[in-house]
C-alpha cells in the first residue's frame, strides 16, 4: 500500500486497481466483514474483563487473518498490476513496479 497521496495520484493517473474483479474484491470484503466482528469480539472482551492471555489469543487471530488479506491484496496485485507492467514492454513501468514491491516488503518486515 501507499500513502494516501500516492494512492490518490495513482488511482487518477488511470492505473486499474487488482480489485478489479469481482472474486478479489467479493474475497476481501469478506475477509474485512469477519475482522471487523473479531475486533469487536476483542473490545467486548475488555469491557467484560475477559482473561487477558484470551484477549491476546483473539488479538494474536486477527494479526493472522490481516497478514491474509495483506498477502491476498499482494498476490492479486502481482498478478494484475505487475504482470500488466511487464507486458506493456515499458521500461519505466517495469521498474516503477519492481521499486513499489521492494517498498511493500521493507515496510512489511519492520512489522
Amino acid at each position: 500500500m501507499t500513502s494516501n497521496g500516492e494512492s490518490a495520484a495513482r488511482a487518477g493517473s488511470g492505473d486499474p486497481s487488482s480489485l478489479n474483479t469481482p472474486e478479489v474484491k467479493d474475497d476481501i470484503r469478506r475477509r474485512m466483514n469477519r475482522l471487523i466482528g473479531q475486533v469487536a469480539g476483542i473490545q467486548r472482551m475488555v469491557e467484560e474483563e475477559a482473561y487477558c492471555v484470551d484477549i491476546i489469543q483473539q488479538i494474536s487471530a486477527v494479526r493472522g487473518a490481516l497478514g491474509k488479506v495483506s498477502g491476498r491484496l499482494l498476490e492479486a496485485h502481482v498478478n494484475h498490476c505487475v504482470s500488466s507492467a511487464f507486458t506493456s514492454g515499458s521500461a519505466g513501468d517495469q521498474q516503477e513496479k519492481i521499486d513499489e514491491l521492494i517498498s511493500v516488503f521493507e515496510r512489511n518486515m519492520k512489522g
